[in-house]
């Protein structure tokens, strides 16, 4: 019997408590309401941090295309500047080759 009076009594405290306090009750609810609205809202604490992570991989995105770019004109003045550049990739890529010389084709069998 003891125990359901002390339910009873913690129910009757809660209730008395909001009796007299309804400042503090509204205060709460108007501050967890906030809280609640700062996080999860458009504009919120999770879109917030899901944009930054977007936007640092998109910032490495950038900085990984642009070491390309950097790539590929110094490639370009390679090729504008040195002949043996241009003869080697004419070797390599196209098969061709000096007046006089031969070329030996070796084919390795791969099935073994």
């Amino acid at each position: 019997m003891r125990n359901r009076d002390d339910k009873e009594s913690a129910f009757v405290k809660a209730a008395r408590f909001l009796k007299y306090n309804k400042l503090v009750f509204i205060l709460s609810v108007i501050a967890a309401a906030m809280l609640v609205f700062s996080v999860f809202a458009d504009k919120g604490l999770l879109t917030r941090l899901k944009y930054q992570s977007e936007k640092k991989k998109l910032e490495k995105q950038f900085d990984d295309e642009k070491k390309k770019q950097e790539d590929l004109k110094k490639e370009i003045d390679e090729l504008n500047n040195s002949n043996e550049k241009i003869e080697k990739i004419a070797r390599e890529k196209y098969g061709m080759t000096r007046e006089g010389e031969q070329i030996f084709k070796i084919e390795v069998d791969s099935t073994k």
